[in-house]
């Protein structure tokens, strides 16, 4: 589990999260060896009725042996309003599991993160929750200070629009892509953007990564294996971009933290932390453009 530091930095930038369904075991692997920083297997959309208790059993026997890796693995549950999803929660309790992280659907009240954190209690697991409705939505704010727990809010924009009885496209998702971003950021913690459908179109879903880390998403989802690379690639720097902030970095603290001019241009503390967020992502390398 990570929050901002007191200086908005992300402790452990996230840049890419997997979807993997929970009724497909011989993907598991293949969704990690992608390389995701996080990897969530699914046990709600990506399901069908009649294989919910199967895929659970799939998907704890795997995290009971999961293998290490470099990916945080973590699941999602069905919502915890449906009496599917609070059994979801009472076997994940039961089984004494501790996934990185939990995932919870169409969350609206934070009773559910909340009984959510106590079932994990103990556990060093984080939880991230959908906004998925104009309730949720409306709630965001309250949600995300519900409980330390809480890692992520992630915009579940294609159930969004159709509660909000409009047609998906970037106009109808960027008000509450903006409002959730702006949360998020408030609580200090992370905004994962909802995954781009077409798996077959890399430009328009890097032109999409892009305009949504303009906005302040800190990662974005993914439903295929060839998006994770491209996804994570825009989170980072270029290997100019991260150089000109190390620079930034020691002028400032050479000057004992005060404005400073470097390159002809004012830096000071906004453009430090800018700055430092940069090389936070840098640590996984620099964008290959």
């Amino acid at each position: 589990m990570s929050r901002s530091s007191p200086t908005g930095v992300m402790v452990n930038p996230r840049r890419c999260l997997m979807f993997v369904p929970g009724s497909r075991p011989e993907r598991y692997a293949k969704a990690i060896a992608t390389g995701a920083d996080q990897v969530c297997i699914d046990l709600e959309d990506a399901v069908a009725p009649g294989d919910k208790d199967s895929a659970r059993a799939s998907v704890f026997a795997f995290l009971a042996d999961a293998p290490e890796s470099y990916s945080e693995i973590g699941l999602r549950l069905n919502p915890l309003s449906t009496e599917l999803g609070r059994k979801d929660l009472a076997e994940l309790k039961a089984s004494g599991l501790a996934p990185a992280f939990v995932m919870l659907p169409k969350v609206e009240t934070a009773q559910e993160l909340l009984d959510a954190d106590a079932a994990l209690a103990g556990a060093d697991t984080g939880l991230i929750a959908q906004i998925e409705t104009p309730r949720g939505l409306l709630d965001a704010r309250a949600l995300a200070h519900a409980t330390p727990r809480l890692q992520a809010l992630m915009f579940g924009g294609f159930d969004f629009i159709v509660a909000l009885r409009g047609r998906a496209s970037w106009e109808s998702f960027f008000h509450p892509r903006v409002q959730l971003a702006v949360i998020a950021a408030e609580a200090g913690i992370g905004c994962i953007d909802v995954p781009f459908l077409d798996i077959k179109d890399e430009a328009s879903l890097v032109e999409e990564t892009d305009r949504v880390i303009a906005l302040g998403f800190t990662a974005k989802a993914a439903i295929h294996p060839a998006q994770v690379d491209p996804i994570q690639q825009r989170y980072l720097p270029t290997a100019d971009e991260l150089e000109r902030a190390r620079r930034v970095v020691a002028a400032l603290q050479g000057n004992r933290g005060e404005a400073i001019q470097l390159d002809g241009k004012l830096v000071d503390r906004p453009i430090e932390i800018a700055a430092e967020r940069a090389i936070a992502l840098g640590a996984h390398g620099a964008r290959k453009d």
